[in-house]
């Protein structure tokens, strides 16, 4: 196809790209009860107090750009806080994509059908029409946060054969209990097993909503054990560790059994050094699993083990044993070890961080993979191992704030790979989401998806790149992500999937799907109705179909010229384009830059490269002459490189 006609424009002073550690900012201690185990349905504030619609879309109109398209709702949004729940799931030999989610204020119901109602809704055909079921609260005890997982386990290709897990707290009054429930898709043999606290349940268990998975023999999802879960502090709430609770099918129902980890942490006023959130995977077969805490080890020796590291516990028989893995410092390895800061005692210590989010998978060689920040302890006494140090950034993107790693067992121990770093700051969270005066920070929500046969992975993340809205962290965020293939060992280049700004409580699918040519991430976006940005009021969900990662995308060598961190900004626009597409970008400073465009087979039909001066720079593409389609445009700089998918009409 003829190449169209390049112009070039500056326009100023840029951002730019990072290639050095970050400088030290200060420490701060980081909140260990991203488990929201006593969040209550209060009544919320509204979504950016400070920030107007025209400032959100980026476009200069005074409406929100959707992204996806809106299949269901629910009664309020509180199911979306935290990203390591699994409300999204697919499974390959159904075709089928699953969101569990509380009841579609539109869904008319039975006398019971309330803001306590649980609901499953799912798509056969990638998000072309949609089906539900849901099962109802008994009138006293009000379902919450559910997450849901779809069992197959003799790869059936009829979603009627196929059963629904879900589980989830219940509240009357307090958090009394928990529920899970098992239900076939034509809506038969639905057993809602429902446990009180104090009473039929194991004493303490908290919110069993992380990590729900299937595999082809058992159900699977974790738990938060406290001495007391409706505690008001975090050492009256006394987190000890994590129940594994286990359903096991026998004919059309399932026997749920609780099992439980108890590491010794280390403790600090009172309470454990560790995050509440626990990790649960499995191989795609069902019988590797891990589980793994973020944490102080009590029993650490030296300085580098004494911080929160993956404490990590594995079976190889389906969940009946469980051995810890001995500890690893990652101190020393070189991946990890070239962004560490010294704590105050002069000693490294890698901090492993769910600030961001943080995710856990099993790949077809049973090697467990944890995408989550790393980051560097600051102090070595005892009662500030849950510090870290923070890194500048004044709001400008021109250093990175967090690093994302792939950190992964081998037969020999363990490596990381650099996945990329996050250019959102670390401002004051002042006009994002609030839950009456608590704020609800919108985070990068950092989770990872695998092929059913666990030979690919896909890393996804959101980001804010335009530091002229203001706004707190990630205020303005787009997601992104990466691909990886163990197969070949090669990656792809990082990929930005949306411009609309507006992604802040998004789930990714942990089963990636089979496409013509590559795979898709089944996705979900949500934001409040009409405008209204109050979390108590309904919440409307949105299906994303393309999130898609082409096989010709994955030329990138894992190890070489690992992207270091993330362009300031990269912005192209119009999208959809007609005629003309602009590539704006900024450069800390003068670099050889390479801008392709690439069609959806992997064919480049469009080539630059020159020499660029610091600051930034607008591009203009003609595009009249290429084919109405999906094109993705990379951009090149040093050994920084990302990709953006553009629509030519």
């Amino acid at each position: 196809m003829k190449k169209g006609l390049l112009l070039a424009m500056g326009l100023g002073a840029g951002l730019g790209l990072m290639a050095q550690a970050p400088l030290v900012n200060g420490v701060k201690k980081v909140d260990l009860t991203l488990s929201k185990k006593s969040q209550a349905d209060a009544e919320s504030m509204s979504f950016y107090n400070q920030s107007q619609n025209s400032q959100r879309s980026g476009n200069g109109s005074n409406s929100v750009q959707a992204v996806g398209d809106q299949f269901c709702s629910s009664h309020n949004g509180f199911t979306l806080l935290v990203s390591q729940s699994e409300c999204l799931t697919a499974n390959e030999a159904l075709g089928a994509v699953l969101f569990t989610h509380r009841k579609s204020f539109e869904n008319p119901g039975s006398g019971n059908s309330n803001s306590g109602t649980i609901q499953a809704t799912w798509t056969l055909n990638n998000g072309a029409a949609w089906d539900s079921i849901y099962y109802d609260n008994d009138g006293t005890r009000l379902y919450r946060y559910p997450s849901g997982a779809i069992f197959n386990p003799a790869n059936n290709t009829s979603m009627a054969n196929a059963y629904w897990l879900s589980s989830g707290p219940y509240t009357s009054g307090a958090w009394n209990g928990y529920y899970h429930t098992n239900m076939q898709f034509n809506n038969t043999n639905l057993t809602n097993n429902v446990y009180d606290n104090g009473g039929n349940a194991t004493p303490g268990l908290g919110f069993p909503r992380i990590s729900m998975i299937a595999t082809p023999m058992h159900g699977w999802v974790t738990a938060g054990l406290y001495a007391d879960v409706n505690g008001t502090t975090a050492a009256a709430q006394a987190f000890r560790g994590a129940a594994i609770t286990k359903a096991t099918p026998s004919g059309n129902t399932f026997t749920w059994t609780v099992d439980s980890i108890l590491p010794a942490f280390h403790q600090s006023g009172g309470s454990a050094d560790a995050f509440t959130i626990t990790h649960l995977a499995f191989s795609p077969n069902g019988m590797i699993g891990y589980a793994v805490f973020f944490g102080v080890d009590n029993a650490a020796v030296t300085s580098e083990e004494r911080t929160f590291l993956p404490i990590t516990y594995k079976t190889i028989d389906a969940g009946t044993t469980w051995t810890r893995l001995p500890l690893e410092s990652f101190a020393t390895n070189p991946t990890i070890q070239q962004f560490l800061i010294p704590a105050s005692n002069n000693t490294t210590k890698a901090w492993f961080s769910q600030s961001e989010g943080s995710d856990i998978t099993v790949d077809n060689n049973g090697n467990l993979h944890i995408f989550c920040e790393v980051g560097s302890g600051a102090s070595d006494d005892n009662d500030s191992l849950g510090f870290t140090w923070t890194r500048t950034g004044g709001g400008d993107g021109s250093l990175a704030k967090a690093y994302m790693y792939d950190v992964f067992t081998t037969s020999t121990g363990w490596d990381a790979w650099l996945v990329d770093s996050l250019m959102s700051t670390s401002a004051a969270n002042n006009s994002l989401f609030t839950d009456g005066s608590a704020i609800l920070a919108t985070d990068a929500r950092m989770q990872i998806s695998r092929s059913e046969d666990g030979e690919q992975l896909f890393y996804c993340w959101t980001d804010t790149r335009d530091f002229s809205l203001g706004g707190g962290e990630n205020a303005f965020g787009d997601l992104y992500g990466k691909g990886r293939d163990l197969t070949t060992n090669m990656a792809t280049a990082e990929i930005q999937f949306t411009t609309s700004q507006d992604f802040y409580f998004h789930y990714n699918s942990n089963t990636a799907l089979p496409m013509v040519g590559g795979w898709m991430v089944p996705t979900t976006n949500s934001n409040t109705r009409n405008g209204s940005n109050d979390m108590t009021t309904i919440a409307d969900h949105y299906y994303v179909d393309n999130i898609n990662f082409p096989t010709s995308a994955f030329n990138v060598a894992i190890g070489v010229n690992e992207q270091v961190a993330s362009f300031g900004s990269v912005n192209l626009f119009p999208n959809p384009a007609n005629e003309m597409i602009n590539v704006s970008l900024n450069l800390v400073k003068a670099e050889n830059v390479s801008i392709t465009m690439f069609n959806a087979m992997g064919q480049a039909v469009m080539t630059e490269n020159r020499d660029m001066a610091a600051g930034a720079t607008n591009i203009q593409y003609n595009t009249a002459n290429l084919a109405a389609g999906v094109y993705f445009v990379n951009v090149t700089a040093g050994n920084a490189s990302t990709t953006s998918k553009v629509v030519v009409e």
